[in-house]
């Protein structure tokens, strides 16, 4: 009955954008689980009643075969398929791994290739070990990941042997892939940290592959189940088929079974199944969205990059991690010297009380995260990692940090403040950076930039910080910074 309701609300919602997925678990009302189960609706944001067209309002419940199914909204955010990130050898399961035209993700756990003699070998997502679809056999995986280590031949540690496809114009169940290891490869059959490798005392459960991004809301991570991935690829675990779970409705009674993953980004974290049975959209990236169904749903215990993690019942269950941070700000604090890391909390903020609830800064979250796994940008992060940041852009950057970053903190806490407004030096030296910015961006991305900064110039001009907000709000130029954008070929919009 819970299945027949959950596909009749994603055939009558689906296509609504606000709405990501459908899902089987218990309710909360007034902050409390009740024990009757229900259709769980994800939403990217609730809204009240009144800013819904009539189409647009969300079931309260659904009657199926004479039975009634209550619903809950829950608020998740969009969701994206998602860093320990050193060399290790012995290689084990749980650090930076990807291929090679990807950024990084996690090695989730070795297995035996039945389709190819018992093999031992690595087990991750497709998008980690396959590029999404286009990968072939043989394509190099190297470890750590291309995001946290040089392309080079003594970080292959195993080549791709196949995947289960994406289906982009159906629905998908799994998001997996598996790569035949080097014979001279030093490993050892466990998992970094607090883990043990799955075992019958230690069930997998699924494969880690999305979650929210973590937009203040209640972020999920969400699996593909185990059985279902080891079936499709043709694949056991090292200990037997005992160290695999399925998961039931009784996993999903308050507060959830415990369950447990260590990987690249967020290291050891443990949590609850939250829900099953889920249907949803994610983003795969590059403008790309895919439909998954009979997907499991835990609570919030990832990050970009722990995509692949093997996620395994135990645990406490007690849910730790809060936030995911910007997986970019300790790379650009190493580039410019500048502790971009010890500002996260402003940087949230701004995040989540105004570009969150704003048209125009909705779009840029949601352009950053649809834009952020681009190769392009890592190789370029990369060679500045290398020393090609010259040190007067260094200490440009550092110098308008300690002139303007306080201020911009007072402004962003008090937008009502009369006292602090952009003035031409602001302008004049936004264009220096910029100018500075190109060489490192493509010349259309660059175009793209200067094409924004003119179009805005005169009009944050004398503006104070509750003003700026407002034009994040203004229809027209929302409108004109995606035509911009979409004349960027390496610039995805989440939207089209």
């Amino acid at each position: 009955m819970a299945a027949e309701a959950k596909k009749r609300i994603w055939a009558r919602h689906g296509r609504d954008p606000n709405v990501v997925g459908v899902a089987f678990g218990a309710p909360r009302r007034g902050g409390e689980h009740l024990d009757t189960p229900a259709c769980v609706i994800y939403v990217r944001r609730k809204k009240p009643e009144a800013e819904l067209a009539k189409g647009e309002v969300l079931p309260r419940s659904v009657v199926v075969d004479g039975g009634r199914i209550e619903t809950d909204v829950v608020e998740t955010g969009r969701i994206y398929a998602h860093e320990l990130r050193d060399r290790e050898r012995p290689a084990l399961a749980g650090i930076s791994i990807g291929h090679e035209n990807v950024t990084a993700g996690t090695l989730g756990c070795f297995v035996l290739d039945k389709a190819n003699g018992d093999r031992l070998s690595i087990l991750s997502n497709n998008h980690v070990l396959a590029d999404i679809n286009r990968g072939v056999a043989g394509d190099a995986i190297y470890q750590p990941g291309p995001a946290d280590a040089p392309k080079v031949a003594e970080n292959v540690i195993a080549r791709l042997t196949r995947f289960v496809p994406i289906d982009f114009g159906g629905t998908s169940v799994v998001d997996c892939a598996v790569a035949d290891l080097n014979v001279d490869c030093a490993i050892v059959d466990d998992i970094r940290g607090d883990m043990t490798r799955p075992s019958p005392e230690q069930p997998a459960v699924g494969l880690l592959f999305a979650g929210g991004a973590d937009m203040g809301v209640e972020t999920r991570t969400f699996l593909s189940p185990i059985n279902e991935v080891a079936a499709r690829l043709d694949v056991e675990m090292t200990a037997g088929a005992a160290a695999r779970s399925g998961v039931g409705p009784e996993d999903v009674q308050p507060p959830g079974a415990p369950v447990q993953k260590t990987g690249r980004t967020t290291l050891y974290t443990t949590g609850r199944i939250q829900d099953i049975d889920v249907l949803l959209e994610v983003n795969m990236g590059d403008g790309r969205a895919a439909l998954f169904d009979n997907q499991i749903a835990v609570t919030g215990m990832s990050c970009p990059g722990d995509s692949g993690s093997i996620v395994c019942r135990g645990g406490t269950g007690d849910v730790s991690l809060t936030d995911c941070g910007c997986v970019f700000l300790a790379t650009a604090e190493e580039v410019t010297g500048v502790p971009w890391s010890q500002e996260w909390e402003p940087i949230r903020y701004a995040r989540d009380k105004y570009l969150a609830n704003s048209l125009t800064g909705r779009w840029v979250i949601d352009t950053f995260f649809d834009n952020r796994n681009q190769q392009s940008l890592v190789q370029r992060v990369q060679e500045a990692h290398a020393g090609e940041v010259p040190e007067e852009d260094r200490a440009f950057v550092q110098a308008v940090y300690d002139q303007y970053f306080s201020e911009a903190k007072l402004a962003l806490y008090d937008p009502d403040r009369d006292d602090i407004r952009v003035t031409q030096q602001h302008v004049t030296e936004t264009q220096d950076a910029i100018d500075r910015a190109r060489k490192y961006m493509l010349l259309e991305e660059a175009d793209a930039v200067q094409e924004v900064f003119e179009l805005c110039r005169d009009r944050v001009l004398g503006k104070n910080g509750r003003e700026l907000i407002a034009l994040l709000d203004d229809a027209t130029l929302y409108q004109r910074i995606r035509e911009i954008a979409a004349e960027s070929d390496s610039i995805s919009d989440p939207y089209d």
